[in-house]
């Protein structure tokens, strides 16, 4: 299925990673001729109180709810305006309607809502088809990391992670994460209408001492009958690195600019493959990287 909705969450922080997660959704909402939501979430200000200490007066209170209003208006403002620049800039039109929606080319719209960020975010994200994250540096590190942590674990959506604007032509040259699992499945099921434009597929399959057989042969079959001309190539635990590191340098060796693979995998492949594994890619992967859960 073609990626036709797409969510982008923006904090409204002062930095650069609303901009990049934006811009980037833009040029796959182009190419796919798909629609991105804008979703910034505010806290609701009254559950400030609950995190204050006891011994707390009512003034005091009042205090730092009024604070958690102030910050919250002021991050959907800056936001917003973040949003409506950048669809400026790249000619978006923003729409408030589905039946507004271009027969082609992107479209775009800013969605407001309050509440619990994570709770907020599992429930509306169900409904598109790709999440686009920018990984965040220390100033929004710890947010950043629930926000991904529920994208992958609690939508059920692919997630597309990176640090900087993706390329205009990413996923030329794609390396997929292959351990056999549930998640290493959905994720090259939801990665096919990148996999299907690619110049360059490349199966990357981890070989250890467990029972269970990975069935390359198998993935690069379900490909084909995609019409997906894929390689595949193995990668052995040992010699000192780990099985992120082993798989980043491989991937670097197919020039891939993109990474498919699946996310927190359970069961006794998660020893071979994706144990700590999806941490590791998300703190050090230089290239964008789709995962799911």
């Amino acid at each position: 299925m073609p990626f036709k909705t797409i969510l982008v969450p923006v904090s409204g922080a002062e930095n650069s990673h609303d901009a990049q997660a934006l811009k980037s959704a833009f040029r796959l909402a182009d190419r796919f001729d798909a629609h991105v939501d804008a979703l910034n979430i505010t806290i609701d200000p009254r559950t400030a109180a609950t995190f204050v200490g006891e011994g707390m007066t009512s003034a005091m209170i009042e205090s730092v709810i009024e604070m958690a209003e102030k910050d919250g208006e002021k991050r959907e403002k800056q936001a917003h305006e973040l949003f409506t620049d950048i669809c400026n800039e790249m000619s978006v039109p923003i729409i408030t309607s589905a039946s507004d929606r271009p027969v082609s080319g992107a479209s775009a719209q800013f969605v407001q809502r309050q509440g619990n960020r994570e709770d907020v975010l599992l429930s509306y994200g169900r409904l598109f088809d790709l999440i686009v994250i920018c990984k965040a540096g220390e100033d929004e590190e710890t947010n950043n990391s629930l926000i991904i942590t529920t994208a992958l674990r609690e939508t059920g959506r692919p997630v597309l992670l990176t640090d900087k604007v993706v390329s205009e032509q990413i996923g030329r040259k794609i390396a997929v994460a292959w351990n056999g699992s549930v998640e290493s499945s959905r994720a090259l099921a939801y990665a096919m209408p990148l996999l299907k434009s690619a110049e360059k597929v490349t199966l990357i399959s981890a070989i250890d001492d467990l029972d269970e057989d990975t069935e390359t042969s198998d993935a690069l079959r379900y490909l084909e009958m995609h019409g997906v001309k894929a390689k595949s190539c193995e990668i052995k635990g040992g010699s000192g690195r780990s099985t992120a590191e082993s798989l980043l340098s491989q991937a670097t060796k197919c020039e891939a600019d993109l990474l498919v693979m699946g996310a927190y995998t359970r069961g006794r492949l998660r020893r071979l493959f994706f144990g700590a594994v999806t941490e590791e890619i998300l703190n050090s992967c230089p290239i964008p990287v789709l995962m799911a859960h």
